[in-house]
């Protein structure tokens, strides 16, 4: 997973905290992650009908996967393999979201997200640790049920973003290839919930918010752009997320994780007890 702290220049973990903060900064705020999410609460500008689904989809995305990616370096530089876990995820998703809706205008966000991902592994000396996969049987099963339930979501965003019709757009960028890109990042995010116990802590959070959000989004909202899949497929989709969040998961014990070494009979003490 990550090296030991005393394994890491504490200089270059001082700059892998401010380079994330910086960065979350800007996906949180000019790139919109929070602004687009508190559309569903309305505290935007009342004269102008806002697509509030396809809206929390992007906040979705910029916040949890990719502010929240930032965030957690920027406070556990010496364990971030969970926040580079959520960048690499949102990142990819974006890249694919642009190549599946045949519009490449997010391909920048998402290489400086991928690079940066790279930059901070680097400075916080992230390392692989093979025994850290271990399969949830919960968290695989919803993975499973959330397949059903998210590629629908994703083909459709798609769709629309190949008509290249889309009406919304932040900063260059238009909302639907980036609305496939959120449900991609929570296919993918379910899927490391399933087999990969370290970031099960962040992910749970990333995944399920986004997951829950865009799922009020489109029940309070269905007549609106972003809403693709209908009123029983948004309340599933909260139900979905409420699991992900709650879903009971037995913790893996550190001895059973390490076991000690068996010890040779011939090296035991003597058993110095007084014989009676």
């Amino acid at each position: 997973m990550t090296a030991p702290a005393e394994r890491t220049s504490p200089v270059r973990l001082r700059a892998a905290r401010v380079l994330a903060a910086v960065l979350c900064l800007v996906a949180a705020v000019p790139y919109f992650g929070v602004i687009d999410l508190v559309t569903l609460v309305g505290w935007v500008n009342p004269e102008y009908l806002w697509p509030v689904p396809l809206d929390v989809s992007w906040g979705a995305l910029f916040t949890f996967f990719l502010a929240g990616g930032y965030a957690w370096v920027a406070l556990a530089p010496h364990r971030s393999a969970p926040g580079l876990a959520a960048l690499v995820v949102g990142g990819l998703s974006l890249v694919a979201g642009a190549a599946g809706g045949t519009d490449f205008r997010p391909l920048p966000v998402a290489i400086a997200v991928l690079v940066s991902a790279v930059a901070l592994a680097l400075l916080t000396g992230l390392r692989s640790d093979p025994p850290a996969w271990r399969i949830s049987w919960p968290y695989l099963a919803l993975a499973l049920l959330g397949a059903a339930l998210w590629v629908p979501y994703v083909l459709s965003a798609l769709e629309q973003s190949r008509l290249g019709i889309g009406r919304e757009i932040t900063n260059g960028v238009d909302h639907w290839p980036v609305q496939a890109a959120a449900g991609l990042a929570i296919l993918a995010g379910s899927a490391g919930l399933a087999v990969w116990r370290p970031g099960r802590s962040m992910l749970r959070v990333a995944t399920g918010l986004s997951a829950g959000l865009i799922g009020v989004a489109a029940l309070a909202y269905p007549e609106r752009e972003g809403a693709t899949e209908g009123v029983l497929w948004a309340i599933v989709a909260v139900l979905w997320a409420l699991a992900l969040m709650v879903v009971p998961v037995a913790p893996t014990s550190r001895k059973a994780a390490n076991p000690s070494p068996p010890v040779d009979d011939s090296q035991r003490e003597p058993d110095r007890t007084l014989q009676v």
